[in-house]
């Protein structure tokens, strides 16, 4: 675990972090780094840790947010299932920098068959030495459990002490009833009463980071290619295929609570490794993270208008701004549909 003078363990589910406010303060988003760490993945794997170190070095960020298939123990595509080394060596790979990083589970850290479960590796994350993780509240904890592992807060403060910006962090969970085929699952219902909980504590504008995106993302979209001009365009596009959103078949509510709510303004997501959108939908910025992955999708490593990172920059008078940074190539601005 991360160990600072400006660092604090608050309790089981909350941090404290002092942050600069005499200069901007750059998170950086990085999802679906698909690492395998296996007898079939050798090389792609070494593109990715490049481009994850070419990305840290140009940003230069104080703090790093992994949301989800950061890990990927499958074995017909990286001739392992052992996340437990694949965590090891992630671990490893991202202390070397020296920078605070915190992370969520995506749906493929923990593949079927694979060495560990979300709990067992929810353990190994805690050991990094610049990691900023806890269990929090998950679904088998002794005491007021809820659905998934690793719902927690980094409340990101001043000096003084002075709540600047609530980071929330959240699993997003995997698959619903069995496994792949009967669909994403999503946010639950008590992992929503839980997080609009924290926001109201707060009462402090926040973000929310996990892997899988809101229904209410294809929903904005779908709503601005009709000219909806309440639905408003910041950045990226839909490459998937189809205009696919990899988004649960389950009813919603997780926004729409949000909306209600009114505290949360920013949501990160990743999952849809070709989809870098970025929209004002309700109130909320909701933005796809630009994706690193080599190893995932079939003929990906090959693509390379998606691959990147994306820059969450707090300016010293309170402002966000959110950027997307391509590792090779500038992205047109113009969104697919619109």
């Amino acid at each position: 675990m991360y160990t600072s003078q400006y660092f604090q363990i608050r309790d089981e589910e909350t941090f404290s972090l002092c942050i600069p406010t005499d200069r901007d303060y750059k998170i950086l988003q990085l999802t679906d780094l698909h690492l395998g760490f296996g007898l079939f993945s050798g090389k792609k794997d070494k593109l990715a840790l490049e481009a994850v170190t070419e990305l840290i070095h140009r940003t230069e960020p104080d703090l790093m947010v992994l949301t989800g298939d950061s890990v990927f123990p499958f074995f017909p595509k990286s001739g392992t299932m052992n996340n437990r080394k694949q965590a090891e060596k992630l671990l490893a790979f991202l202390d070397g920098f020296q920078i605070p990083y915190t992370l969520v589970f995506g749906n493929h850290d923990c593949e079927m068959g694979s060495t560990c479960n979300k709990e067992q590796l929810a353990e190994i994350f805690t050991t990094g030495k610049y990691a900023v993780f806890t269990k929090g509240r998950y679904e088998h904890s002794p005491q007021n459990p809820i659905t998934g592992v690793g719902n927690f807060v980094v409340d990101l403060t001043d000096d003084q002490g002075k709540l600047l910006l609530p980071l929330i962090l959240l699993d997003s969970n995997m698959y619903g009833d069995g496994w792949f085929f009967s669909g994403f699952d999503r946010i639950h219902e008590d992992q929503t009463d839980w997080c609009m909980e924290k926001l109201n504590e707060r009462k402090v504008p926040a973000m929310a980071f996990f892997h899988m995106p809101p229904a209410e993302f294809k929903e904005a979209y779908e709503k601005m290619k009709l000219g909806d001009h309440s639905v408003i365009y910041e950045h990226g596009s839909i490459g998937e295929k189809d205009e696919y959103f990899g988004i649960s078949n389950r009813p919603p509510h997780f926004f729409e609570k949000a909306v209600d709510n009114g505290w949360l303004k920013w949501i990160f997501c990743g999952h849809d490794h070709l989809n870098t959108l970025s929209l004002i939908y309700q109130g909320i910025r909701m933005t796809y993270g630009m994706s690193i992955d080599y190893l995932g999708y079939s003929g990906i490593a090959k693509q390379y208008i998606q691959r990147g990172a994306t820059l969450i920059t707090r300016k010293t008078n309170g402002n966000i701004d959110i950027t997307m940074v391509p590792l090779k190539t500038v992205i047109s601005t113009r969104v697919r549909g619109a």
